[in-house]
C-alpha cells in the first residue's frame, strides 16, 4: 500500500494499485507496474544491450572511483555511472555485434579540468607496480602537494581490478603497489587521475598503457 507524503499534495511512496510511487533526487515518480515482454527483441535493441553490458560490466565494479572522476560532471538526471557510461559508449567500444569489446586506450574513469602529473610512468619488478608522477606545482590551476591521486589497474583475465589501498598525494611523486598473486603472469591497464582533496576538481584520466605483470 502506499503512503503519502506531505500531506495530500505531495508525492507517495509504494503500490497504488496499477502504479508505484518512488523519489530520486527529491523529485518524485510515479511509474507503471512491470509488464512481461511477450514480443521479442528487435535487432537494434539486442545490440543495445550488448553494448551496455560489455561497457556497464566494466564501469559498475568502480562505481566508487566514477563518483570521484564523473562526479562534478553536470548532467540533468543522470548518476556519476550513467555519465561515465555516455561519455565512452562511442568511443571506448569496438567490434561488432555480438561481439564488442573494449578498446582501454579510450576509456576514461575520470573527466575535468584539473591539472594532472604530466609525465606520468608505470613500471612492474618484482610483484610491485610502481607508479610515478610530476610534482612541478601550477599556479594557475592552483594544485597542491595534498591533492589526490587515483591509480587503476584492471587486469582482464581474471576480471578484476586493483588499487592503493589508499590515494597517495601528488607531493609523493610515486607510489608501489604491491600485486597479489593471482595478477600475475599476465598483463594489465593503468590508468591515473588527479583530484583536489575536496573533489571539487579533478583531472582527465591519462591512460599508462598495458604492462606485465611479472
Amino acid at each position: 500500500m502506499g503512503t503519502i507524503r506531505n500531506g495530500a499534495n505531495g508525492g507517495f511512496k509504494g503500490k497504488a494499485g496499477s502504479v508505484i510511487g518512488s523519489s530520486w533526487k527529491s523529485i518524485d515518480y510515479i511509474k507503471g507496474l512491470y509488464k512481461k515482454r511477450t514480443k521479442p527483441a528487435t535487432e537494434e535493441q539486442l545490440v543495445q544491450q550488448a553494448k551496455f553490458r560489455t561497457l556497464m560490466r566494466f564501469l559498475l565494479p568502480i562505481t566508487a572511483f566514477i563518483r570521484i572522476g564523473f562526479g562534478q560532471k553536470k548532467e540533468a538526471l543522470m548518476t556519476a555511472v550513467n555519465v561515465a557510461f555516455k561519455e565512452n559508449l562511442e568511443t571506448a567500444l569496438t567490434g561488432d555485434y555480438p561481439d564488442y569489446v573494449l578498446d582501454y586506450s579510450k576509456l576514461r574513469i575520470s573527466d575535468g579540468r584539473f591539472v594532472g602529473g604530466g609525465s606520468e610512468t608505470v613500471a612492474v619488478n618484482e610483484g610491485i607496480l610502481s607508479v610515478s608522477w610530476d610534482t612541478t606545482p601550477n599556479e594557475l590551476y592552483k594544485t597542491a602537494d595534498d591533492d589526490r591521486v587515483y591509480i587503476l589497474l584492471y587486469q582482464p583475465t581474471i576480471d578484476q581490478f586493483l588499487s592503493a589501498p589508499a590515494p597517495p598525494q601528488r607531493g609523493d611523486e610515486s607510489v608501489d603497489i604491491t600485486l597479489p598473486n593471482h595478477f600475475l603472469g599476465a598483463e594489465g591497464h593503468v590508468w591515473i587521475f588527479f583530484a583536489d582533496r575536496t573533489k571539487k576538481k579533478v583531472s582527465r584520466s591519462a591512460y599508462l598503457g598495458m604492462v606485465n605483470l611479472a
